[in-house]
């Protein structure tokens, strides 16, 4: 029963920072744009996360029972408790982590440490995916770009007020992705049922609503420096490449993807100057974050 009661908090906590720290990269556009304000970005988000989470949720359930074969609830409480910690401390010294990458290298080395070596193949299927989903998204975001940049539109208003209305379109399944895929891996770890699901909607919303007021603010402000073509873009390629990963079943972080079409956004200008630094810094996360948990999971 105690062991019941810790997993529904570890996922609440878990749910919680992912929901207000990643609500700004689903929102942030729509708000730095003025579309609609803070509150409603919240509201809309946190609706997305939950839908994701309710409706497709259950298939990251397959995926956990492969990373991690008949898995004990404390092997489950152990799991979602360092990726907590992992994902708290890279906060707080500002290192890019993925929660979702860093709970896959647990699983990973918990199974392994468990003499069990089933998941291998599944694990390099991820892997696989985490090469090519930011490859592909800034490929295709610096083709749309290209694109977009090389026609002349006939009414430049009337080009302004749809991507207006896909922003709004986008902040929704962008929101609601990343409840189907990230959030719902957390809730699979902690084993998937009435308590853990009820606990992650209400998580979702407390995030949502009282801890993404800075990284909104942040990325709100960023995007709006960007051309309206530019968020929309990085915002439909991230949402269509993740919900791709979860119709597979397959754990995929919208901070790749996002970053990534940022990234191939930014290099079709040939006039702009895109710094690299802080996409190797995030780009050296991704490497970090599954390798050290996994390290970690096979020393628990």
């Amino acid at each position: 029963m105690i062991l019941d009661i810790l997993l529904v908090v570890l996922a609440f906590l878990a749910v919680m920072l992912v929901a207000g720290n990643n609500l700004s990269a689903c929102v942030g556009p729509a708000i730095g744009a003025r579309i609609f304000n803070k509150k409603t970005g919240a509201l809309m988000g946190a609706t997305g996360f939950s839908a994701g989470l309710l409706l497709q949720g259950s298939g990251m359930v397959h995926s956990v029972g492969v990373l991690l074969p008949n898995p004990t609830a404390t092997l489950q409480a152990e799991a979602l408790l360092v990726a907590i910690i992992v994902f708290v401390i890279a906060d707080l010294i500002r290192v890019p982590m993925s929660l979702s990458m860093s709970l896959v290298g647990l699983l990973a080395g918990l199974s392994i440490a468990h003499d069990s070596t089933s998941s291998l193949p599944f694990v390099g299927e991820v892997a696989l995916m985490w090469f090519i989903a930011p490859a592909g998204a800034a490929i295709i975001a610096f083709c749309l770009i290209r694109i977009i940049n090389g026609t002349d539109p006939k009414n430049i208003w009337r080009r302004i007020r749809t991507y207006k209305l896909l922003l709004i379109v986008l902040s929704f399944s962008t929101s609601y992705v990343l409840g189907a895929n990230t959030l719902s891996l957390i809730i699979a770890t902690a084993g998937f049922n009435l308590a853990t699901v009820t606990a992650a909607v209400a998580a979702i919303f407390v995030g949502s609503f009282s801890f993404s007021a800075g990284a909104i603010r942040r990325v709100s402000q960023e995007f709006y420096l960007m051309r309206y073509s530019n968020a929309t873009t990085t915002l439909m390629v991230s949402t269509i490449l993740v919900e791709l990963a979860t119709f597979f079943n397959i754990p995929l972080s919208n901070t790749q993807t996002t970053a990534a079409a940022v990234f191939g956004a930014g290099v079709s200008y040939k006039t702009k100057f895109i710094s690299l630094k802080p996409y190797l810094t995030i780009a050296a996360g991704w490497v970090i974050a599954p390798l050290l948990s996994l390290a970690i999971g096979l020393l628990l």
